[in-house]
């Protein structure tokens, strides 16, 4: 996930916090980062040091699109206000004369104008939800590979994987033996999360949590981890709309709707697929509990049971 394009123009940067001196401004803590005392614990600092990244992606993210449609709503303003004789010159490329030109595609009044970019507003939250559930993917597998890369054993065994596990066990014997491994490691885990992704993400989400053996935090009572791979199902369904242009909601979509885990989707069968943007802020903070939660799964799985009042609802609780 590191340098992707999902990454770049983040607009919440994570902020470590280090010794109370060195804080010039009061800063919520969000976060917990755990000290590994032992190797067994490495993977565990990683990860939590990880969590405030996986944050400022899904709010980034969303961020992205909620300005989108803000500029979609302020550029319907501009346009409905101009003079009769001023409106919108879109161009496009088509090959002329045997190379790319820019051409007219579209000339519109004003109005016009306007009223397009009305139509077009409602969309922006449903492309925005498509690309907040790529974040999410890759928020899971990007965990997922921290725990498998400090416990590579889990999928290199088998006599397919036998010089993988020799690169393994001489990885410490020089900076090239280290390079080597990295290297095929890092085809072996590209290769595994392709064929990983056919689970659909819920099922890895529930694999991750049991092979990590993280469970769901002491202080919930409202929701386990079922019930976030159920909500995380239910938005898996709402992008499979939004990938597919589907124009109805299906029943399964319906049925994963309107309950007390669905947040604000409230999906009715058969009815015209209408996103708006409260739907598109349900996943974004569906993304922000999950984390939480996994945030204190991990420090719970350290150092055993923690209580930090409030208490949280928890994910996919609205």
């Amino acid at each position: 996930m590191s340098g992707g394009l999902r990454t770049r123009a983040a607009f919440v940067p994570h902020i470590r916090l280090g010794a109370a001196r060195t804080v010039r401004e009061p800063a919520q803590v969000t976060n917990l980062i755990h000290r590994a005392a032992t190797e067994d614990e490495a993977w565990i600092e990683e990860m939590t040091t990880k969590v405030g990244d996986w944050r400022s992606l899904s709010r980034s993210v969303y961020l992205r699109w909620a300005i989108t449609i803000n500029a979609s709503e302020l550029a319907e303003s501009r346009y409905r206000a101009l003079d009769p004789d001023q409106g919108l010159h879109t161009t496009t490329l088509r090959v002329v004369d045997g190379a790319p030109r820019l051409v007219p595609l579209a000339v519109w009044t004003g109005p016009e104008a306007a009223d397009n970019y009305r139509q077009t507003t409602p969309l922006i939250a449903a492309y925005g939800v498509a690309d907040l559930y790529g974040a999410l993917e890759d928020i899971v597998f990007d965990a997922y590979e921290v725990f498998l890369r400090h416990h590579p054993e889990t999928i290199i065994q088998g006599p397919e994987f036998l010089e993988l596990r020799r690169l393994h066990r001489r990885r410490t014997g020089s900076a090239e033996a280290l390079q080597a491994w990295q290297a095929a490691w890092a085809v072996r885990y590209g290769n595994w999360r392709r064929k990983k992704a056919y689970d659909g993400l819920p099922r890895v989400l529930r694999a991750f949590f049991t092979q990590a053996g993280l469970r769901r935090p002491s202080q919930y009572r409202h929701t386990d981890i079922d019930d976030w791979c159920r909500t995380l199902e239910m938005i898996a369904e709402l992008r499979h709309h939004v990938v597919h242009g589907m124009g109805a909601v299906s029943e399964r979509l319906a049925e994963l709707s309107g309950t007390p885990t669905s947040l604000t989707f409230d999906f009715v069968a058969g009815a015209p697929l209408e996103i708006k943007l409260h739907h598109l802020q349900s996943v974004e903070c569906f993304a922000d509990q999950l984390l939480t939660a996994l945030n204190l799964s991990l420090i719970e799985r350290a150092i055993g049971p923690v209580a930090l009042p409030p208490e949280p609802s928890g994910p996919g609780r609205g």
